[in-house]
């Protein structure tokens, strides 16, 4: 499983490995803002928690000597998204 958290931790998103969402997960500061800002905040979570997944499947591949074809994040490319990430 792979986790996605705001600063706060009041939206925290969780996929599996491969990528399927699992759950969203809403503290009470998360009802505080405004449908759209909170719509925006899971979609970036999501997106983050997915990228670690597909991050992890390179790295097992890369692991097992395979070639990588097709395209999956590197860790470069995971930590510059999570690093739009400013709430």
């Amino acid at each position: 499983m792979f986790e996605a958290a705001s600063r706060d931790s009041s939206v925290i998103v969780k996929v599996g490995r491969g990528g399927d969402t699992l759950s969203i997960q809403l503290e009470p500061r998360a009802m505080d803002l405004t449908p759209p800002d909170l719509a925006n905040r899971i979609v970036r979570l999501n997106t983050l928690a997915y990228l670690k997944s597909q991050l992890a499947l390179r790295l097992e591949m890369e692991q097992n000597r395979s070639q990588v074809t097709i395209p999956l994040p590197t860790e470069a490319q995971v930590e510059a998204y999570a690093g739009t990430i400013d709430f």
